[in-house]
């Protein structure tokens, strides 16, 4: 972390080295900065500058406070609809990237970033704006070209060697489709968050089932959940959420500090 001469706290990483990362910082030019990075569809944390020291370039990005592990489950008091708003968003940004050919490949909670959390459990009201969810650490992202067809969109193997988070059963069987891998991981990772509103619950199981054929896209993901979502007077979703216990099946929040790994 650093700060500009303007003041503003900035995220500085080594993207590239040689030879490696330079599709990491393809991908981040790509969605990062210009008119793309401004579209509300597109959750990238924007990407403001670089550097080049020899041949390590390093990339800046505004500082963002959060990971959104941290939602439920550790000091922030947030309610149902404040963490499940931030689960639609995350939807969105994996939508929007899935409609450029862009897998990102390491898509749980962990990789999504919050400049705060609006604790409205503590306040007991519905917060007036809740903050935008951003999308960060396409170290591992794979884009497909232009106009590869539907059924040539597979990859085979780990995002990388020795990658120890949980994947669904497809990835050790063969060529899969890696953006209902990337749904699988954001839904999996939620496994120990229950909203107690059926249809909300229900539809989250869905985009964790094992069979990626019954696993809905992002973006149908993002459309039946929003569709649920804006249905229900927000005050309804201003409950705690239920904690599940979780022995070998469900994530546990990461130790990770505030500061973000983009």
């Amino acid at each position: 972390m650093g700060t500009t001469r303007e003041g503003h706290n900035v995220a500085i990483r080594a993207v590239s080295m040689h030879d490696e990362g330079k599709e990491h910082m393809r991908i981040l030019r790509k969605i990062a900065r210009g008119d793309i990075s401004l579209l509300t569809e597109n959750h990238a944390v924007p990407l403001w500058a670089e550097l080049e020291i020899e041949d390590i370039t390093f990339a800046v990005f505004p500082f963002i406070g959060y990971t959104m592990s941290y939602a439920y489950g550790a000091w922030a008091k947030n309610s149902v609809g404040v963490i499940v708003d931030m689960i639609l968003q995350a939807l969105e940004a994996l939508a929007f990237l899935h409609s450029l050919g862009i897998a990102h490949r390491d898509a749980d909670k962990e990789n999504y970033l919050v400049p705060w959390h609006p604790e409205s459990l503590t306040a007991m009201k519905v917060p007036i704006c809740r903050p935008r969810v951003f999308i960060n650490d396409f170290e591992t992202a794979h884009e497909f070209p232009p106009h590869t067809p539907e059924e040539e969109r597979r990859l085979t193997g780990l995002p990388w060697d020795n990658y120890a988070k949980d994947m669904p059963p497809e990835v050790a069987s063969g060529p899969y489709d890696p953006f209902k891998v990337d749904v699988w991981q954001l839904a999996h990772s939620f496994s120990d968050f229950e909203s107690t509103v059926s249809e909300i619950d229900a539809l989250l199981e869905t985009l964790r089932v094992d069979d990626p054929a019954l696993r809905p896209s992002a973006a149908e993901g993002r459309d039946r959940l929003a569709a649920i979502v804006h249905t229900l007077p927000p005050i309804s979703l201003l409950i705690p959420p239920v904690i599940l216990e979780c022995w070998d099946d469900c994530p546990s929040p990461s130790p990770l500090s505030s500061i973000p790994i983009l």
